[in-house]
């Protein structure tokens, strides 16, 4: 579809950076924002522990698949993280959105924090090629991890008693 916009001249080449950045930095967060307004069910709790656990286990999965497939095939560290780490935030919402629909972006946002936790931690000290973890940065991460979904958690939880109460 981009190849035929471009081709009838609706758009030039240049302007695919501008359309990145409007979709990466506008239109992906308000969808994400759009994606944590809903009633907060005990089904939708189970849910986002569900899918906390199923990224979990995927990224420890996928890391230890990846370091014997990168023995076997002796990748580097640039080759170790492009094949695991993905582009989730810029890939995931738009898949998410169109097969599943809006409500299953939420899910999709616990595995892009799952991702980025490892991002902050494991790729960093493989890209720079540090000897270990520097844990006072994995603590401080799992802090602001933790807070965050505190944060979201005071913010809906007044809607999510006041949705009780209605449908009782």
């Amino acid at each position: 579809m981009g190849f035929l916009i471009v081709k009838t001249g609706l758009l030039k080449d240049d302007d695919s950076k501008v359309l990145s950045k409007i979709v990466l930095y506008l239109i992906i967060p308000c969808v994400i924002i759009n994606a944590f307004q809903v009633d907060y069910t005990m089904d939708t709790v189970k849910g986002l522990l569900i899918a906390l656990a199923a990224s979990v286990m995927i990224q420890i999965i996928l890391l230890i698949i990846l370091s014997v497939l990168g023995k076997l095939l002796h990748l580097n560290e640039v080759e170790i993280a492009s094949v695991y780490y993905s582009n989730s935030g810029n890939l995931i919402v738009p898949i998410v959105t169109f097969i599943l629909g809006q409500e299953w972006v939420l899910y999709g946002c616990v595995f892009m924090s799952v991702q980025l936790v490892f991002l902050w931690t494991h790729c960093k000290k493989i890209i720079s090629r540090e000897p270990s973890y520097d844990w006072k940065n994995f603590l401080t991460l799992l802090c602001q991890f933790i807070q965050i979904h505190i944060a979201i958690f005071l913010i809906n939880f007044p809607f999510w008693i006041i949705s009780k109460r209605t449908h009782t």
